[in-house]
């Protein structure tokens, strides 16, 4: 039949209502259709931690193969070690999924392809602290604390920080969507 189309899945997993496999019904749907087809996302959801992983089609690849290449050809002149990089099969897509969620079909809204995974993670209302403190732990968030806060709950900086290049690999606020 010429108006034949293979079937495209995505998947979304985490915290939406339904996790799974879900057939894209048009070539245009995007992120915010597929959580709208899993339900929402739970109260517990992240949205600023999500991600989708995308799988490198043949185009992509053979793009990502010529720029290795050319590094390959300058390697002497660079200081990265350029036979220890790999390309992969995924990628990872940037993503505002409040902004998609908050204007479906603009351009935060991505549209999605065949084997994209979306994942959304959960909440989580703890700060990490690591590198040379005294004593590296998770601690709960507490909101209006600064990164001295932090620092003082893991018993204050080592003896070799660098003190002046602290700083805070992320900041968030629980959102909630359905």
């Amino acid at each position: 039949s010429p108006a034949y189309q293979p079937q495209i899945n995505v998947h979304v997993n985490g915290e939406v209502l339904y996790s799974g496999a879900y057939a894209l019904t048009q070539k245009t749907e995007r992120v915010s259709d597929l959580i709208q087809k899993a339900g929402g996302v739970t109260p517990y959801a992240y949205i600023k931690g999500a991600k989708i992983s995308r799988q490198i089609n043949t185009e992509e690849r053979k793009r990502m193969e010529t720029v290795l290449d050319m590094a390959r050809t300058t390697a002497q002149k660079d200081s990265i070690d350029i036979s220890k990089l790999e390309l992969g099969d995924v990628y990872y897509v940037g993503l505002d999924l409040e902004a998609a969620l908050n204007n479906p079909g603009s351009d935060a809204d991505i549209v999605l392809r065949e084997g994209d995974q979306l994942f959304i993670p959960e909440y989580n209302n703890t700060v990490r602290i690591s590198g040379d403190v005294m004593y590296p732990n998770t601690v709960s968030y507490v909101k209006g604390k600064t990164l001295k806060y932090y620092i003082e709950q893991a018993g204050d900086y080592g003896q070799s920080a660098k003190k002046k290049s602290a700083y805070i690999v992320a900041q968030f606020k629980k959102m909630s969507y359905t």
